[in-house]
């Protein structure tokens, strides 16, 4: 600490003696200095106090026996008029000593855009300036320096005076000297033994008690306000006294801001008089005469200023200050001229370079220039000849500049004698405004291509005033007065980072296709709705929760006078219950499952994960016959991207393809059902919890950072059901479920104490084997393979299926009669993992009297038993065929009965249902049928005759 507080004075009695300057009686005038390659060409900057031209030291070697750069130091230089260069000097560790008074670079000429530029520079670790408060024009270009770390201590923008765009790139983090500006009263530093020093920091001479210097002065002074003794001038300086403007009987030079007399103006400088000033050429309508002064030209001699490209090109182009700076005073350009910038310049300089051009020869073309707003610079051009033309077809193009909002109001009537206008996606240039210089030009307009649709800028909008309204977390309500409305209203939106802001509406005007993140919704007034009778009001909708918008509201389409805009309205959505979670199964074993987690969005607090564990339903599975009918269950992809459904399905590639399409559509249908009955505050009805038919199993909060989780202590191949929801200070999100088994273990199917005996010498065989005590699901049928070895015709085998039910029925004896005397046996177990147990084969021995007893009763072993048992299934072969040949003759009876006896004996069958039947049906006058016995059908005809009445009675009486 003390260390550090000793480095802080010594820094600022340092900075305190930097402000003592050497005095003018030491002034020295020295020229550009272009330094490289030899060390020895430094000591061309001994002495000089002000470089009327720039500084430039590059391609220094780096062998510390060439070059020690900390012996050269250069305390006399005071100002640099143009530009200071330092670019790949090798060994350069520091520059503070260097150059302890530099207090101004004016930048009258630049390097490009630059009037400081350190590129290149692998040792450099300190760039300090202790005495630099200014740099009058131009900008600064910081390139690579890895060992550069103080760079975001400096505030450069107030370093350089006028507007633009500083070009600063940021060394390696693993610097080991960073600035902390402890001590500096601006809070900006070069380094921690230099504070940062700006233009009006005007530090007067301690030393020689100056307490006050003059307004003219820049970085201090040596003598209480005059303007003899400043370290530097503001603007003009005369010998060593700063100026507002030069004396009588001296000239200004403006590149170097100074006075001259005729001789130095005229012979040192090679410079022509105009007026007051020194100039390097004679303005456009004058011309030098023989003393070198600039007189007015003659009617008949326009004596105009023409400028040419170089000879392997015919177009001049300007990408930079500097290029433009070579243009000036130029009044026709020989050829073409493109116009490029795309870095932040002062648009006013390049009028001070481009307003003197009166005609172009070839064609104007102002492309891809990013950072212009406006091309008054070109207001005194009169004349583009279009020789030769852009694509044989153009002699002015405007094209593709974002920022361009202005084009220019010719001092002159401008005329394109050939080609004509191509102006498009210049974002910010409203049509109107293309339309009006399009008709102020001389030429012919139907050879014009320009920027014309409905994505139209609007020219001058009037403040549109907006008013933004959360309704829902998913719905905000825009509200604008009527009197602003035009025939068309263009919603603008789109989702902002918190914190983020637009400083422009560049990215909203452009056209609909490049728009690409920005929401747009053209509306009339008829289609809105009436907030009161002087308001309209329009419902945002499908917005996302918890998310931050920018909007921003327009009308046009009318007349001019009523486009309106309102300003870019920031609005943040409410947070919602979150949505459902996304859960996925990673990897499995037989008593664990592991689960990937990610939320839907950030706005979740933790997670709940639900684990049920849910029962096979053994009644269901046990009223199956599985020996009779088997269970088949789908495999994964195997022989190279084969479904098979298990060994007995073939490979069929359409049904494969129509399984996955109707996957898919599972997947959408289920993706949508969640969308539209997910919980969330707008949806109450979809976030009522539900009593679970079954208790959980466990039920975990996790955090929301969790990633993955592993399941332990599960039962091995048991179905589980996990449902995992999302939750914040709202609620929990609708359940993401996932069904899964666990993997089954190889051998815990396998049953035990299996043993199987013939009683006595028969083929009756009693087997014994219980279920396994954990198996890997519920056991549903064995498969009893019987094997009998012949040595001459190989093994004889025999298969039989045993229900699990039929098996736990009989206590897990099986008796069976068998036709052959087999050797040994196994037993194949089926779960619903399916055959993943087989015993192997044991012997069947003969049963002892122990084995003999069985559940159901002792079985006896005397050879009659096979006799009376086959007797006992004779007879009952015997008695069903009796019984079959019974009901066969029955039937037969029956029959011929109906068939070939109903008419011998009439009267018997007929009489007494007929009697009553006709009983009830006399008084009836028409004639009847009568189904009698549901047999045969009989007429009766009544005629009202009692004679004939009687007479039909007694014949049924007979």
């Amino acid at each position: 600490m003390m260390f550090g507080n000793m480095l802080l004075g010594l820094g600022l009695i340092v900075m305190l003696l930097t402000t003592i300057a050497p005095s003018a009686d030491g002034y020295k005038e020295c020229t550009s200095i272009d330094i490289r390659n030899e060390c020895s060409k430094m000591k061309l900057l001994d002495n000089c106090t002000v470089v009327t031209g720039f500084v430039m030291i590059a391609l220094m070697p780096s062998h510390p026996n060439q070059c020690n750069y900390s012996e050269f130091t250069f305390p006399d230089l005071i100002e640099i008029t143009e530009y200071m260069i330092l670019t790949d000097v090798r060994g350069m560790v520091s520059i503070g000593k260097m150059f302890p008074h530099l207090t101004v670079i004016r930048g009258r000429r630049l390097f490009l855009n630059y009037a400081l530029g350190v590129t290149s520079m692998p040792d450099l670790q300190l760039l300090e300036f202790p005495s630099l408060v200014a740099i009058q024009r131009g900008h600064v270009y910081i390139g690579t320096c890895p060992k550069l770390c103080q760079l975001e201590r400096v505030n450069w923008d107030r370093l350089t005076l006028s507007t633009g765009q500083n070009h600063i790139i940021v060394g390696d983090n693993n610097c080991t000297q960073r600035s902390i500006c402890k001590g500096c009263d601006s809070g900006y530093c070069w380094s921690n033994f230099y504070c940062q020093r700006f233009e009006n920091d005007n530090v007067a001479h301690i030393k020689n008690n100056a307490n006050n210097c003059h307004e003219e002065c820049l970085g201090g002074c040596h003598q209480n306000e005059t303007a003899s003794k400043c370290q530097a001038c503001r603007g003009i300086s005369d010998g060593d006294v700063c100026v507002p403007k030069c004396p009588e009987g001296k000239y200004f030079l403006e590149q170097y801001q100074r006075c001259y007399n005729r001789s130095q103006c005229i012979n040192d400088h090679e410079h022509y008089i105009y007026g007051s000033e020194c100039v390097a050429f004679c303005p456009s309508g004058f011309r030098a005469n023989n003393k070198s002064e600039c007189t007015a030209c003659d009617e008949q001699d326009p004596c105009i200023s023409v400028c040419s490209p170089e000879p392997a090109n015919d177009t001049i182009n300007v990408s930079n200050l500097a290029d433009a700076d070579e243009l000036r005073g130029c009044q026709v350009v020989n050829g073409s001229l493109t116009i490029t910038i795309r870095n932040q310049v002062n648009e006013s300089q390049l009028a001070h370079s481009l307003s003197s051009i009166r005609e172009i020869r070839g064609y104007l073309k102002i492309y891809r220039s990013s950072q212009l707003s406006n091309l008054k610079f070109l207001n005194n051009l009169e004349v583009i000849n279009g020789n030769p033309l852009e694509h044989s077809h153009y002699s002015l193009i405007v094209y593709d500049n974002k920022q361009l909002s202005e084009l220019w109001h010719p001092v002159r009537q401008l005329q394109l004698k050939e080609g004509g206008m191509f102006i498009h996606r210049n974002n910010k240039l409203c049509n109107k405004a293309v339309q009006d210089f399009q008709l102020s030009a001389n030429h012919d307009k139907a050879l014009d291509s320009t920027q014309t649709n409905d994505q139209e800028v609007l020219c001058s909008p009037a403040k549109l005033q907006l008013s933004v309204q959360i309704r829902t977390h998913r719905t905000v309500e825009l509200i604008w007065q009527k009197s602003e409305t035009s025939v068309k209203v263009e919603v603008i939106y789109r989702t902002v980072p918190k914190g983020h802001l637009y400083h422009d509406h560049s990215e909203l005007e452009a056209p609909v296709c490049t728009r690409i993140n920005w929401e747009r919704r053209i509306l009339f007034p008829d289609n809105l709705i009436d907030f009161n009778e002087t308001h309209y009001k329009y419902k945002l909708e499908g917005l996302q929760p918890d998310t931050r918008y920018v909007c921003l509201l327009r009308t046009f389409g009318g007349d001019v006078k009523h486009e309106a805009r309102s300003d870019l309205t920031y609005v943040l959505t409410e947070p919602d219950i979150p949505q459902p979670p996304k859960v996925e199964l990673i990897q499995k074993t037989d008593s664990s499952l592991t689960v990937r987690l990610r939320g839907h969005d950030q706005n979740h607090d933790h997670y709940v994960l639900t684990v049920f564990e849910l029962p096979d339903d053994t009644v269901y599975l046990d009223s199956r016959n599985y020996c009779h009918h088997p269970s088949y269950r789908w495999q994964d992809m195997q022989d190279g991207n084969q479904w098979r459904e298990s060994a007995f399905q073939d490979y069929d590639y359409d049904d494969c393809c129509a399984h996955k399409e109707e996957m898919a559509d599972d997947r959408r249908f289920k993706d949508e059902m969640r969308d539209q009955y997910r919980c969330s505050l707008d949806q109450n009805q979809n976030c009522h919890d539900l009593e679970p038919e079954t208790s959980p199993m466990q039920q975990i909060r996790l955090l929301a950072n969790t990633s993955q989780y592993e399941l332990n202590h599960l039962n091995r191949y048991s179905l589980y059901s996990l449902e995992l929801q999302a939750c914040n200070g709202l609620g929990c999100s609708s359940p993401t479920i996932l069904n899964d088994r666990t993997n089954y273990t190889m051998g815990a199917d396998m049953p035990t104490e299996l043993s199987a005996c013939y009683v006595g010498h028969s083929k009756t065989l009693i087997m014994r084997f219980k279920e396994p005590q954990l198996p890997n699901a519920m056991i549903v049928y064995y498969v009893i393979h019987y094997r009998k070895n012949l040595s001459d015709k190989g093994p004889e085998t025999q298969i039989s299926c045993l229900t699990r039910k039929e098996h736990a029925l009989a206590k897990f004896v099986h008796v069976a009669m068998l036709n052959i005397t087999f050797d040994e046996f196994a037993v194949r177990v089926h779960s619903l993992a399916g055959e993943v147990a087989i015993t192997p084969f044991k012997p069947i021995t003969t049963c002892t009297s122990e084995e003999l007893i069985t559940p159901a009763g002792e079985i006896q072993q005397d050879a009659h038993l096979a006799t009376v048992m086959g007797s006992e299934h004779g007879h009952g072969v015997s008695i069903f065929l009796i019984c079959f040949f019974f009901g066969c003759s029955l039937s037969l009876l029956w029959v011929m009965y109906k068939r070939r006896c109903w008419r011998k004996l009439p009267g018997l069958r007929r009489y007494v249902p007929v009697r009553e039947q006709w009983l009830r049906e006399r008084q009836q006058t028409e004639d009847r049928e009568i189904l009698v016995d549901g047999f045969e059908t009989v007429r009766f005809q009544n005629n009202n005759n009692s004679h004939n009445s009687s007479h039909i009675a007694d014949e049924y009486q007979m």
